[in-house]
């Protein structure tokens, strides 16, 4: 039962402005910081733990302090409080108790004048130094007296939890009951919190509400089964986590938030693969032995052991008369087109239509120029279909595709559009998966309901390897291939890391390279000059010209370009007319010039890891030793791993899981973009293996109840429906 306060029933829904003893100055900072009821607070879990301090005297912790790394708490009353206006607000106090004073500081912290005043009693954490022979904390943190009397309190006037019998893990006797004995805390949560908002008046709130919101939830997770797994209760582990007492507390509260976070996401990815299994039908190609004796005659070079073994599993999933659904992971240059294009003959050979799309036009041009080459003399027809396309010459592609006068269409998202339909699409290829969603995927389905009531199979590519907690969590609903390995002939780039310094070294070097006949990318972050002290493309194309390169033939290439100039550009490279292309990132993806066997990288410290790798895959791909080289020299720890990473692997699925751990998910791929999902607790980087427990878990419930109809699984279902029935299409997945 919900906790009354006074008169107010507080439940998960109470507005904060309805709970006694918050007061309505601290509402309204609440509020703007998106915390709005109890829930609110509650579901604000802390951003870390840290351990409490002893509390010293001044004049003790000063005879103690030897640097400027010690964190220190002392205890005292405010004397004084001055605000120094400038380039920056400082405030400085002064804190006294009996046995000395100390000073305060904080820099262009104009916020904190409102914080603390003369009179004020409180404690001062932070790291300490002596100057000029007085204690000096510098940003420390500030906690009033009556913020920290008001959570005390809370406390301790908190009534025992309701608690459930079998407890489902041998910790959870600790948590009985969930009094906190603040005497004997060893932690203190830490909260997001703002200028204008402490992390201790968090604090003070959530153990207002803590208890109240605690007694009215309902634990979706049977008993049985977080018997079996190890799990608290869901109301301990809000509980734990806001106030743990020390690191067994959290672990055993943040295992629970955790699996639940995992748990929840993987049972509608499985839900989702099946209804898209059991809903949706598609055409079965069958692989005959003239047909793949044809295909194969087709692509230019024999396939290597590792491409069969992908086509035997691709071809085995469109030999059914449900959909394909498969991720096809590879590192660059391990030869995933040649996988897609044997897919998209295989569609063809039967006489229906494929698609492939790309994310850029760059990479869809690419795309077309492979497959024309391939099917050069044929009767098959290939439509290219991108926003750069006249009027005249969309509406003719348009129009043949849904008339079945192309064969297959190669494009970028214009592809997708309302206006594009097929007249029997059978098959569908989306490059660069990471750049696209489920709404992308579900629209290309769409496009195979012309003339048959079934949808394409679908195989979706990487350009890099994926880490693989990303790869589950992101395309779970997919069955996954790996391409391993590089066709035979390419050879090993040798890869240096150089410090910016040395670049007139590392150019005069490759001019004598260049003057043998090899040809270079030299990659920039910027297409024009910026404040930001960073090459751009014109700029660093000049300088090239007119020293280290003089005489060479140079030209610069980035996505700006108009589409005519950057193909006359790119013709040119690839001609052997042009020896060294200055470029931006455009070249990331879709450029594959085999006579290209040096590149180097300007602030290469600017990139990210899984991109330096991706860049580095534009050469290597002839017999030539080649040759990548990474001017940086990044002054952050993160940047330092960048680089040594970048040098001392070329394995892009080592690269993939480093990245993901230097950078995490959101900033790997962006969380808006890619659609991670809104993880609050579990970390992809680190929770691998209570993922891979969470997948099987999901598994087996959907195969045993596919649409979660038991009534023991309702709460389940329905907080599944409110956090991704939208964004998974659960429901609607035809």
């Amino acid at each position: 039962m919900a906790q009354n306060s006074g008169t107010t029933m507080i439940t998960a829904k109470t507005t904060l402005g309805e709970i006694p003893g918050i007061g309505a100055r601290l509402v309204e900072r609440l509020n703007a910081f998106e915390l709005r009821t109890a829930g609110d607070v509650v579901r604000h879990f802390p951003m870390r733990h840290e351990r409490k301090l002893a509390e010293r005297t001044i004049l003790e912790t000063q005879n103690e302090v030897a640097d400027e790394q010690a964190v220190i708490r002392i205890r005292g009353t405010v004397a004084t409080v001055r605000v120094r206006r400038g380039r920056a607000t400082m405030v400085e106090a002064t804190l006294e108790d009996d046995s000395s004073s100390a000073r305060l500081v904080w820099f262009n912290a104009g916020w904190m004048r409102d914080k603390i005043h003369p009179g004020d009693t409180g404690v001062a954490e932070g790291r300490a130094k002596v100057r000029n022979g007085f204690l000096e904390l510098g940003n420390p943190r500030w906690i009033p007296d009556h913020v920290a009397s008001d959570t005390m309190a809370q406390r301790a006037e908190t009534p025992s939890a309701q608690t459930e019998p079998q407890r489902s893990s041998p910790d959870i006797a600790r948590i009985n009951p969930p009094l906190l004995d603040v005497q004997h805390d060893q932690l203190r949560a830490i909260y997001p919190a703002s200028e204008n908002l402490l992390s201790s008046e968090i604090e003070s709130v959530v153990a207002k509400v803590l208890e109240s919101v605690c007694a009215t939830i309902e634990d979706p997770l049977p008993i049985a089964f977080r018997q079996e797994r190890g799990l608290i209760a869901l109301a301990d582990a809000y509980r734990l986590y806001h106030q743990a007492r020390d690191e067994e507390d959290v672990a055993a509260a943040r295992k629970r938030l955790a699996f639940d976070e995992l748990f929840l996401l993987q049972l509608g990815v499985m839900m989702r693969r099946a209804q898209l299994r059991s809903r949706t039908r598609a055409l079965p190609l069958k692989l005959e032995p003239k047909i793949n004796e044809h295909i194969r005659s087709r692509i230019p070079f024999v396939l290597t052991p590792e491409q069969d073994r992908v086509i035997g599993e691709i071809v085995t999933d469109m030999g059914q008369p449900f959909a394909m659904n498969r991720l096809l992971q590879g590192d660059v240059g391990s030869g995933k087109t040649a996988v897609a294009v044997y897919a998209m003959l295989l569609a063809v050979a039967h006489g229906f239509q494929a698609a492939l799309v790309a994310p850029t036009e760059l990479l869809a041009e690419q795309h077309y120029a492979v497959l024309g080459a391939m099917l050069k003399g044929t009767q098959v027809r290939i439509a290219f279909i991108t926003g750069s396309n006249t009027s005249a010459e969309r509406r003719e592609r348009v129009a043949g595709l849904a008339t079945g006068k192309f064969d297959i269409a190669i494009g970028t998202h214009a592809l997708l559009e309302g206006g594009v339909a097929f007249r029997n699409l059978a098959v569908a290829v989306i490059d660069e998966q990471h750049r696209f969603g489920v709404k992308q995927r579900a629209a290309i389905r769409q496009k195979g309901q012309g003339e048959l009531p079934v949808v394409p199979h679908t195989l979706v590519m990487t350009a890099t390897p994926i880490p693989r907690t990303l790869a589950i969590t992101l395309y779970g609903d997919l069955d996954t291939s790996v391409l391993r390995g590089s066709p035979p002939g390419r050879t090993r780039i040798i890869t240096r890391v150089v410090a910016p310094e040395k670049a007139p070294e590392v150019y005069s070097y490759l001019r004598t390279r260049l003057e043998r006949g090899e040809q270079a990318y030299v990659v920039v972050p910027a297409v024009e000059e910026s404040d930001l002290g960073l090459k751009d493309v014109a700029n660093h194309l000049r300088y090239l010209q007119e020293g280290p390169w003089k005489g060479l033939k140079l030209a610069g290439l980035h996505g700006a370009m108009a589409r005519d100039e950057r193909d006359a550009t790119m013709n040119a490279f690839r001609a052997g007319t042009v020896q060294a292309l200055v470029a931006t990132i455009v070249i990331e993806v879709g450029v594959d010039v085999s006579n290209a066997s040096v590149m180097v990288v300007e602030h290469a410290d600017r990139f990210g890891l899984a991109q330096l790798h991706q860049l580095r895959g534009r050469v290597g791909r002839g017999s030539t030793q080649s040759l990548c080289v990474f001017l940086g020299q990044s002054t952050t720890e993160d940047g330092k791993q960048r680089l040594e990473a970048i040098g001392n692997t070329d394995d892009g699925f080592v690269i993939a899981e480093t990245d993901l751990r230097i950078r995490g998910p959101g900033e790997v791929f962006g969380s808006r973009q890619s659609g991670l999902p809104p993880f609050q607790i579990a970390n992809l980087a680190t929770d691998g293996e209570l993922l891979r427990v969470a997948r099987e878990d999901a598994h087996a419930w959907i195969e045993k109840d596919p649409e979660l109809c038991a009534p023991s699984v309702a709460a389940l279902k329905h907080k599944l429906w409110i956090t991704y029935g939208k964004a998974l299409g659960l429901g609607d997945v035809g």
